[in-house]
Order: C-alpha cells, then structure tokens, then sequence
C-alpha cells in the first residue's frame, strides 16, 4: 500500500481520508500490490530455508475492473457512509453509556470472519487433504499456504496476544461492560450468523460434489470480499483512535506502552494487513478452483463483495443508532 495508508496508520495525515478515496488508491495499485505479495519463506531444519514463493494470480485487469465497479456501486457507497458515521459518531461520544456499549458489542460481531469463515475453510482443507490426489497435491499445499497467510495475524500466528487486542481498547475507553448479552445488537448478531452459515455451507456433502467445491470456494470469496472491506475500515479508523483515547484519558499520553496496547487492535489491522489477507484469500480461491475444476468467476466474485458490503451496512447502519439515538 502506499504513502497515503501509512500516514494515517502512523496518526501524521493533516487531512482524513475516506473510506472510497482509501479503497480507490488500494486498487490502483492492485497490479503492483500482487505482482509484491508472496508466500513466505521457512526455515526447514538447521540452515535449509524454503525461499520466498511468488504468488500467481491470474486476471489482474479483470479483477481490477470489477473491484472499480464494486468500490463505486451505491451498495458499497452507502455501506461505507454508514462505517463513516458509525465512527463518526462514536468520536463524538465523551462518555461510556449504552450506546458505546453496544457499538462495541456490535462491532466485535462483524469482525469474525477468521473464526467463522476462514478458519473453518482451513479445517475443511485439512480434513480433506489425504484424499487429495497425488497429481494436485502441490496446488492444494499452496491453497492452504495462502489460507495461512489470510489467518495468521487473527489467530496469533503473527501477532502476539492478539486475542486481547479488543479488550485493551475497550478498557482504555472504560467499556469493558460490551460482551453482556443485553448490549447485543440484532443486526450485527445477524451478520455474524451469516458468516457463520457460509463457513459451514454443505460441510457435509460429498468431497467431489460440485455442491461441495462451490460451497468453499463461495467462502474463500467472502473472506476476500471481508478482508478488503477491512483494509478500508480499519486505515479509516486508525486515523483518529488515538487521539480519541487520549481524549479519554489523558495520562496515556505519558504510558507509551499502555496506549500502545490500546490502540493495538485497530493499528495492527490498518496500513497493509488486511489488504493483504484479502489478496492471499483470492489466490487461495483460484488455485483452488483449478482442483475443483471450476474456472474462476469474476462475476460471482463481484456479486459475493456486493452481498457482503450490504450486510456490513445494515450492520452499521445499526451501529449508528445506537450511538446517535
């Protein structure tokens, strides 16, 4: 990602920048963006290490195109005003009351798709990998190489204590109340049931059914079309949590470690990290659509980041009345 993410995750942009301007300059430099982005290298015993492996995605242009299309639709433009305003008015807020109780109550549920999604997508790869044939081993291994890279800061793999990074931001604002069940908001609840229902979609059909090899790969496509709609929420955020902390609670300012942590949770999603899940999960849908033998679609891909950015703004649409009623 460029300058312009960096700045805001690095709290020295003067001027904030939208969700639509932080998605358009992600997709500019989309090209560029894969024609970077690897699978890491290993260390496999004493000095043997597995180098660095470039990632092959086809239909760049394409890809592009559509996510243009997606970032301009009213669906997308009216799911990030909502975002926006969620946030907005949660800045505005200079006490803990139910509404900020339940905006983080809220706002925990639509961020579960490693756990819902991506996480059962790696369980049903493992589950499945001896009857993979010997043929289409090496393209499976890359599959779940990448399902790795899209999961690993969520689950702890590459962020250390990630598990705690919600509760340190909540109670630096004073809102450890969130997870009682009476601040639960309907519409973020829905949301996260239907993360849920995708991750296990015909879980229990025939491995070689095309029922089956759909289901999975409609899941990896949610968990590109959330890892991007992340990579603008989070950057959004991270330009302002600090300061809002510290409005909060002015001593952080003199405890680095402590407002390190605090803002831990929406710094360590913001700059690269998510938009660089969202690439790893595409990569991981169409080397797997080459075992499935289903070419990779474009269009279903447009229309699944159209669905899932819907959800997201009724979600937030939620979101914000709770905190502005």
């Amino acid at each position: 990602m460029n300058s312009l993410s960096l700045q805001c995750c690095d709290g020295i942009s003067t001027k904030p920048s939208s969700m639509h301007k932080l998605g358009g300059v992600f997709i500019d430099g989309l090209p560029k963006h894969i024609s970077m982005l690897k699978i890491p290298g290993r260390w496999i015993a004493g000095n043997v290490r597995m180098s660095p492996m470039p990632v092959h995605i086809e239909h760049v242009k394409d890809i592009q195109n559509m996510m243009y299309e997606v970032l301009y639709h009213e669906i997308t433009q009216e799911a990030q005003a909502y975002a926006e305003g969620t946030f907005l008015a949660f800045l505005k807020k200079e006490k803990v009351d139910p509404g900020v109780l339940s905006f983080f109550n809220g706002w925990n549920e639509t961020h579960k798709t490693t756990s819902l999604v991506s996480g059962k997508i790696i369980m049903r790869l493992s589950a499945d990998a001896r009857y993979i044939s010997h043929e289409e081993q090496a393209i499976y291994h890359n599959v779940l190489a990448h399902m790795h890279e899209v999961t690993k800061d969520d689950f702890g793999l590459g962020q250390k204590g990630h598990d705690g990074m919600y509760k340190y931001m909540a109670n630096a604002f004073g809102a450890a109340a969130w997870v009682d069940d009476k601040y639960k908001i309907n519409e973020c609840n829905t949301f996260s049931d239907f993360l849920y229902n995708i991750g296990i979609a015909k879980h229990q059909s025939a491995m070689n059914s095309p029922e089956y090899w759909q289901s999975v790969m409609d899941a990896m496509m949610v968990s590109v079309a959330s890892e991007l709609w992340n990579g603008r929420e989070y950057n959004f955020f991270a330009q302002f949590i600090e300061g809002k902390l510290l409005s909060f609670d002015a001593s952080l300012n003199e405890d680095a470690k402590t407002l390190h942590k605090a803002k831990g949770y929406v710094m360590g999603h913001a700059g690269e990290v998510e938009n660089r899940h969202g690439l790893h999960a595409l990569g991981a849908l169409q080397a797997f659509g080459r075992i499935a033998k289903l070419s990779f679609d474009t269009e279903r891909l447009k229309n699944a980041m159209f669905d899932y950015n819907r959800r997201a703004g009724v979600a937030f649409c939620a979101l914000q009345n709770v905190l502005t009623h």
